[in-house]
């Protein structure tokens, strides 16, 4: 995937979570996405449970912060549209994990997301699945989780985020 294709990406979720005061039946749920990764299982899940970590991972779509016993995920919905609190319980098992909790903002609605990890093909890594279920277009979520896996496998792999904004060098620019 190249940054435009990931701008591209980016911008039609942004576009998409504008709308969401306005959901229609047309939010198919859940969503998921399979990504394969070279990191160890236990490195992805530990990133995965850090609310740290998953506010980088999510970017300008969002923020998790800890709250009560679980976390709070603030998912943004464009000007003027307020977004969403999510309060999740985390529930870990020995291949994955699971968020789960109310949503408000969203007629009570409850979500989850459920990750799960096995060992790719050919000893390629790991195969970690995204499965995400919330009151979110079905367009929306699925940029979600997929920005989500694609963040984590490049923070994982170069200890960098993806960016479309320019960085600071320290190489001279004349060549």
């Amino acid at each position: 995937m190249t940054h435009s294709d990931h701008g591209r990406l980016v911008g039609a979720a942004r576009a998409v979570l504008e709308h969401l005061p306005g959901r229609s039946s047309e939010s198919a749920r859940p969503v998921q996405q399979t990504v394969t990764m070279t990191a160890p299982a236990v490195d992805v899940l530990t990133a995965l449970e850090d609310p740290a970590t998953l506010s980088r991972l999510l970017g300008e779509l969002g923020s998790v912060e800890p709250h009560g016993g679980g976390q709070r995920w603030s998912l943004a919905a464009g000007e003027g549209h307020g977004g969403l609190a999510w309060d999740t319980a985390l529930t870990r098992r020995a291949d994955g994990l699971r968020y789960e909790g109310g949503v408000s903002g969203a007629d009570g609605s409850t979500g989850s997301i459920d990750v799960s990890t096995s060992p790719a093909p050919r000893d390629h890594g790991v195969e970690v699945r995204l499965v995400l279920d919330l009151p979110l277009p079905r367009l929306a979520a699925g940029a979600a989780a997929f920005t989500l896996l694609y963040r984590l496998r490049a923070l994982l792999v170069s200890g960098e985020l993806p960016t479309l904004r320019p960085q600071p060098t320290t190489r001279d620019e004349r060549g």
